[in-house]
């Protein structure tokens, strides 16, 4: 299977450019016969969205602007990770997700972050579960950001049945470099580790030299960072669990 990473600035919004250039982005990777597409975290709004409109309403996800997506979705049978800010239904929590859209369309799971940061994530109500998704196939688990930065998280998933762990982050190297800790989950694990990372500034934060990686064995087998926006393809072989590329092929934005 073919496996895309969409390395995007996105980290400033607004909502309404950022859909656009997600969807940009997919009918890209399309043309290029992919089967899972990966977005960083908080594609949808943009990780700084609260710092340009504290009192932005989040809505119950997915919402209508959307359905675009969810359109390109169907028509090219992919599995989109969709990572958004939402409300719950049904209450007033705010969660940090990542939304997994399957092949029709359909919304076939849903991970809430667990770890968050007190000061620029004072909007979100942590998660309290982890759990396994079954997409074309193959069971993804899923770890927001600093989720992964638990050991334990990657075990869960093991257990619960995940034969790939997918990191959706906005994750600047200068903080804390979380290489280690994803190699750890995929050493633990014995698991194939995708972290899809971005690039631009959100505030003080620069992305600039963030890293998207794929982990196989605890060790970095492809890597990427820069400035430029990309979409990243990469082979996986979902039978044996492993990574067939020996590099990123690397599609401009």
């Amino acid at each position: 299977m073919r496996i895309a990473l969409l390395h995007l600035e996105l980290s400033e919004g607004p909502q309404e450019a950022n859909i656009a250039k997600i969807e940009l982005a997919i009918q890209r990777a399309a043309r290029f016969g992919v089967n899972w597409v990966l977005t960083p975290e908080m594609a949808v709004q943009g990780d700084s969205f609260t710092d340009r409109k504290p009192k932005l309403a989040i809505p119950v996800q997915p919402e209508p602007a959307l359905q675009g997506i969810i359109r390109l979705a169907k028509l090219n049978k992919l599995t989109v990770f969709l990572c958004c800010a939402e409300q719950e239904e049904g209450n007033c929590n705010l969660y940090n997700s990542c939304l997994v859209i399957g092949v029709e369309g359909e919304l076939v799971g849903r991970q809430h972050k667990l770890h968050l940061h007190e000061e620029g994530e004072y909007w979100a109500t942590k998660g309290n579960s982890l759990h396994s998704i079954s997409c074309q196939g193959l069971t993804a688990g899923i770890l927001i950001c600093a989720d992964s930065w638990y050991v334990r998280n990657a075990r869960l998933l093991k257990e619960q049945g995940a034969e790939i762990l997918i990191v959706p982050a906005a994750w600047p190297p200068e903080i804390c470099d979380p290489t280690d800790c994803w190699e750890r989950c995929s050493t633990e694990t014995g698991l194939v580790l995708c972290v899809c990372n971005q690039t631009g500034h959100a505030g003080q934060l620069n992305y600039d030299n963030a890293t998207s990686v794929v982990i196989e064995s605890g060790v970095t087998k492809l890597l990427y960072s820069g400035m430029r926006e990309a979409i990243l393809l990469f082979e996986f072989d979902e039978l044996r669990r492993k990574i067939l590329s020996t590099h990123f092929t690397i599609i401009s934005v």
